[in-house]
């Protein structure tokens, strides 16, 4: 009788085990989520969020591109550009 009760508690103890260790996982997972979220949130504000005083980049290519004021030197321009009608000369 004694070893039937050992046996029991020794299965009742592998599946509380188990049932730790899936828990375990499963928080793990939860919580290496929530830090992957938290960072790249973090990261589009702080890009956002940047001011550059001066840059010089070789080469750059932007599909859509909103620009409110424009400060230029030199543009040179490969393939085609369309500036909107101004309706301030009118």
């Amino acid at each position: 009788m004694q070893e039937l009760t050992s046996q029991q508690d020794y299965r009742l103890r592998g599946v509380a085990v188990m049932a730790t260790a899936v828990g375990a996982v499963a928080f793990g997972a939860f919580a290496m989520g929530a830090l992957a979220i938290g960072a790249l949130a973090i990261r589009r504000l702080a890009i956002h969020r940047t001011v550059l005083d001066s840059a010089e980049i070789k080469s750059l290519e932007i599909q859509d591109l909103t620009v409110r004021r424009l400060h230029a030197a030199e543009v040179v321009v490969s393939e085609s550009l369309a500036l909107p009608e101004s309706g301030a000369d009118s």
